[in-house]
């Protein structure tokens, strides 16, 4: 299994973040989709499509992600851009940065840092730690720190993963844990399982009163299926809750690799 292939499965949401991966040489490819989520509450429903783009060298790794959506009844669009730099064979580190248009939904800056070591004498066990910065909409903004553990289990991927953030105004603590399984063959067929739960600060969703102080839940699902040595198919499925709202949704893409 290739390891900047667990890097993308993790990136189910452009602009999320996942534990850095190193790069592989050689692997590179396009994909493009798009997703619809329904909300409930009233809130609005999620709706648009996706282009994504892995360009892999012999030390770095790039990330193009760029998207269109109509998120709580927000129109806008995100890029980002992210660097997968390998410091030999134990170290590697990852810096995006990303930004959106839109009213309240989609960030104006959002930066990643992240550096990671490979321990033990087989090198399947990586250790990453993370900062992120975000400059939201509005005043508010974030700044969190972030640890990860992967484990190279044979045919398995294993992610843990823990956040701590401060959202401003008034610096309102959250926290987050996630757990990733990866499993399959690349080539063949691949099914990624995410799970996340914590608390959250802030969230803008355009009702009159922001979203604040919050206990929420998600779970994804993602299956890349190879048709060919060089095409295949992504679908993908997303829930998420919180005491105000519940998330539902499914995603579908075709990738070309090379």
């Amino acid at each position: 299994m290739k390891p900047w292939l667990a890097m993308t499965l993790g990136l189910l949401t452009l602009g999320g973040s996942a534990v850095a991966q190193a790069p592989a040489p050689g692997a590179s490819w396009v994909e493009g989709g798009g997703f619809y989520h329904r909300v409930s509450g009233g809130f609005g429903d999620w709706k648009g499509g996706y282009l994504r783009g892995v360009f892999s060298g012999a030390h770095n790794v790039w990330y193009l992600d760029a998207k269109g959506q109509e998120a709580f009844h927000d129109r806008g669009v995100y890029g980002a851009l992210a660097n997968v730099h390998s410091f030999g064979s134990r170290v590697y580190t990852q810096l995006s940065a990303g930004g959106g248009t839109g009213t309240y939904v989609l960030p104006d800056l959002r930066l990643d840092a992240a550096l990671a070591v490979k321990l033990g004498a087989a090198r399947s066990v990586v250790a990453t730690a993370g900062v992120t910065f975000v400059k939201a909409k509005a005043i508010y903004k974030d700044r969190a720190v972030s640890g990860g553990l992967v484990w190279y289990a044979g045919p398995a991927i294993l992610e843990l993963s823990g956040r701590i953030n401060w959202s401003n105004p008034n610096a309102v603590r959250s926290e987050r844990i996630n757990g990733a399984v990866t499993l399959g063959k690349t080539g063949r067929s691949l099914v990624a399982i995410r799970a996340g739960a914590g608390t959250e600060g802030y969230q803008l969703t355009g009702v009159a009163a922001t979203l604040r102080r919050f206990r929420s839940q998600e779970a994804g699902l993602t299956w890349r299926q190879w048709m060919s040595s060089r095409f295949g198919l992504v679908l993908g499925g997303e829930l998420y809750h919180n005491p105000f709202y519940t998330r539902t949704g499914v995603s579908l893409g075709l990738f070309r690799g090379w």
